[in-house]
């Protein structure tokens, strides 16, 4: 990552990641799965937990399908060591440091964010603690010990939330080289597919400092890259029906959530079963139909999403098996349906729900990231992108120091 600088929905539901999960994100990352060391002074070990706990995100059975949790759920043991000693000062050079800002949104209209904490709370194989630490998370992190975090920041969510239309707009982007100065732009190009890849927008109401969306974004198509150097055409993840739920903005319009420093030791890592180094404050939900989750290719495991989520592989293909699709009185293996709109029924798709906490960033035009302009030339998902990101220097530095 550049040193002088540093994305959502449907909801993104929770999965983007996912398939950062199956993909190349497989392979685990640094920080984030490494949990504590021994490196802490003081309080190591010492039970700081909440006086009042965070709810749990989901029964011991699952979230029940076409449910949302509660937008500030924590399911770690809420134990935090407390060490201090470690310098966030870059994350947290703003006047209030609660959720790392990378940006101020402080005085304006429209407020941009970039999800700093996705928690997949459903369907149960994305929400597993190996998925959850190593792909999406290890995805979402910067690559940035000053910021408490060690992870590639090759996913990227952002949501734009203007104030005075009501209205949100969320969607991909590259991953920057300057994402504490230049920042992000809303991915919007062609793949190979043919889908138009682009931002989505919905209208929201407020509550106070709370926002939920009065309508479903519709389809967001979510990019997530599986590679910085080169930079390669992004895997696409389609969400449909995606809702966001009890989102709480910060007084100064940077956080939705808090950083929490308690959760590292004093080189930067963290046990997520232990203490939550994000509390979230927004909750999405969305699904997945397993149609198009075939379409969706977890390289590293030879299968698709679809083959993932419902455990029925063909080894020749890698693709779900043909009774895993409603045909006639044949039943899908889903848990939710995408024309009823209800969980169970035809068993098409898979619900995704998740938590978020997110801060402020700067949400550049993109006007000179071919990546982040309408039209273009279709990219052929798995080559490489015909371009890097907003600067001009390699895009390996959106991953390293």
């Amino acid at each position: 990552m550049n040193k002088s600088g540093w994305n959502l929905s449907v909801v993104a539901s929770v999965t983007g990641a996912v398939i950062a999960s199956a993909g190349v994100f497989w392979a685990c990352s640094s920080s984030s799965s490494a949990g504590p060391s021994s490196n802490c002074t003081a309080a190591n070990g010492t039970n700081n937990s909440p006086a009042t706990p965070a709810p749990t995100c989901a029964p011991t059975a699952g979230l029940p399908p076409g449910t949302q949790p509660p937008a500030n759920c924590d399911n770690s043991a809420q134990a935090c060591p407390a060490c201090g000693g470690l310098d966030l000062s870059k994350c947290q050079s703003h006047s209030l440091t609660t959720c790392e800002p990378l940006s101020d949104n402080a005085g304006k209209s429209k407020l941009d964010f970039r999800i700093r904490r996705l928690n997949v709370a459903a369907p149960p194989p994305l929400a597993a603690t190996f998925i959850q630490t190593n792909v999406v998370t290890a995805a979402i992190d910067l690559n940035e010990k000053a910021c408490g975090e060690g992870g590639t920041g090759l996913f990227n969510w952002l949501i734009e939330v203007d104030k005075t239309a009501g209205t949100i707009k969320t969607g991909g982007s590259p991953p920057s080289m300057d994402p504490f100065g230049a920042g992000f732009c809303f991915y919007n190009h062609v793949v190979d597919t043919g889908q138009n890849v682009q931002p989505v927008s919905a209208p929201i109401t407020f509550s106070g400092s709370t926002f939920n969306s009065t309508a479903s974004v519709g389809t967001l198509n979510v990019p997530i890259f599986l590679s910085g150097s080169p930079l390669t055409a992004p895997v696409i993840l389609p969400i449909q029906g995606a809702t966001l739920e009890n989102v709480a903005i910060s007084t100064d319009g940077n956080c939705i959530g808090t950083f929490n420093p308690a959760a590292l030791d004093n080189s930067g890592h963290d046990d997520p079963s232990q203490c939550s180094k994000w509390n979230t404050a927004g909750s999405l939900g969305g699904f997945i139909t397993l149609k198009d989750a075939d379409g969706v290719n977890v390289s590293l495991l030879s299968e698709s999403l679809c083959a993932l989520l419902t455990g029925s592989k063909d080894p020749a293909s890698g693709k779900c098996t043909a009774d895993v699709f409603p045909m006639g009185a044949t039943p899908g293996k889903g848990d939710y349906c995408s024309t009823t709109k209800t969980a169970g029924a035809c068993k098409d798709s898979f619900w995704l729900a998740s938590t978020f906490a997110a801060s402020a960033v700067t949400i550049n035009s993109g006007s000179s990231e071919p990546l982040c302009q309408p039209g273009g030339m279709a990219v052929d998902a798995g080559t490489d992108a015909p371009t890097t990101t907003d600067s001009g220097s390699d895009a390996a530095d959106a991953t390293g120091d």
